[in-house]
């Protein structure tokens, strides 16, 4: 008996019995539908949060004084007070780091920004003529502040989308004068807006100022900064660069040789590949949850084939009779179980794919649904077909003819 021919007589079976298969297929339906949604969601996630890594910067490492991984393991001994960083270290690492694509010190300040009678409450980032760039933002007009007003202290400000709409309205504000703690800034340019950002406070309402400007006018401290930001030349080098400045801090901050670094050292690559690790342990957990509906939906299968093998008893007898092999019945029934599952887990995954882009227009989730995951359901469907349906199939093709004909 040719293979069409099985695929005819298992469609006709599954016809016969529409109620009883739909049901069956419903637990296939649920747990295919959840497991598409669950990837689809769970890779959306974690590409909004490689963007938003990846807006901030090209490549870059940040250092920052203290290390917050540490904390807890140095109760048993009295704690250094940790050292700040400073100018004199962002000068040894340009000079011992030539491959050091830009570098910059970092200062912020949470100040009102005020614009005649408009006021906003803006993070003021500090820093030379490379920080900007470093950071990944780009000019939407105008442009950003050279090596001349930083040597200078020039009293200049670049300004995000949001603070530029909040403080101007429809106003140009290039050549605009703004204040910040009653000392006067002229607005030179206005960067494009971010999307996608790290934290909670929006970037696009940042005021950008020359580190030097800053010093001298709000904070009078000359040499401290809160951290140093830099990019490699390109990210192969990121590791070998990250090395190579540990070393130089910890020698310039005479860290010993058996304690830990009392600075802390962030980079693009580590960072994005911590984050897949952590989506794809949060994945991995989701599929666990949802894959035991689909196991559910498998048993499901398996108890309606052996009812219907019970039911077509003497059908299966006649077959024998008329010369059908073990083998023949074995794929016969099989077959339709397959069909069965095949059936619910392309509903499945119509619905999978439907569902998370439903979900996303009112909750603004970001959500991919990517081919691999469809021919990992539809692989599944299949083993589910072959794993649940074979004891059902194999139980019929060993019935004995003459018991299945006698069969009341």
């Amino acid at each position: 008996m040719n293979i069409n021919l099985l695929i005819r007589i298992s469609f006709r079976s599954l016809r016969g019995h529409k109620g009883r298969s739909l049901l069956t297929m419903l637990g296939i339906i649920i747990g295919i539908a959840a497991i598409i949604a669950t990837l689809a969601i769970g890779k959306g996630a974690e590409k909004k949060l490689t963007d938003k890594i990846m807006a901030m910067g090209s490549n870059f490492i940040c250092i920052y004084p203290g290390n917050w991984a540490s904390e807890g393991k140095t109760a048993s001994r009295k704690r250094k007070k940790v050292p700040h960083l400073f100018e004199k270290d962002v000068e040894a690492l340009q000079k011992q780091c030539p491959e050091v694509a830009r570098i910059s010190p970092e200062l912020f300040l949470k100040e009102v920004v005020r614009y005649e009678a408009n006021n906003i409450i803006s993070k003021i980032k500090c820093g030379n003529e490379h920080f900007i760039y470093i950071l990944g933002r780009k000019l939407r007009y105008g442009r950003c502040f050279n090596s001349h007003h930083v040597d200078s202290g020039a009293r200049v400000a670049v300004i995000g989308q949001k603070a530029a709409t909040d403080m101007f309205k429809k106003l140009n504000p290039i050549g605009e004068t703004i204040y910040i703690k009653k000392i006067p800034f002229t607005v030179i340019g206005v960067l494009q807006k971010m999307e996608n950002y790290w934290g909670v406070q929006d970037p696009n309402i940042d005021v950008f100022i020359p580190i030097t400007t800053a010093k001298r006018q709000l904070t009078r401290n000359n040499s401290i900064v809160a951290g140093i930001s830099l990019s490699a030349p390109n990210k192969e080098m990121i590791a070998e660069l990250t090395k190579k400045i540990k070393k130089i801090l910890r020698y310039r901050r005479k860290v010993e040789l058996n304690e830990v670094d009392n600075f802390v050292m962030y980079d693009q690559t580590a960072m994005r590949k911590a984050a897949q690790e952590s989506s794809n342990i949060l994945n991995i957990l989701l599929l666990i949850v949802a894959s035991i509906s689909l196991l559910v939906g498998g048993i499901g299968v398996m108890n309606i084939m052996l009812v219907s093998v019970s039911e077509r008893t003497k059908e299966i007898g006649i077959r024998m009779a008329l010369g059908a092999t073990s083998n023949t019945i074995l794929k016969q029934f099989i077959i339709e179980s397959i069909m069965m599952c095949f059936i619910g887990g392309t509903i499945g995954i119509l619905l999978g794919a439907v569902i998370p882009h439903i979900t996303a227009h009112f909750t603004k989730w970001q959500v991919v649904v990517t081919s691999q995951s469809v021919l990992i359901a539809f692989a599944t469907t299949s083993a589910i077909g072959i794993f649940f349906g074979y004891y059902p199939a194999h139980k019929a093709a060993k019935m004995n003819p003459v018991d299945a004909l006698l069969d009341n």
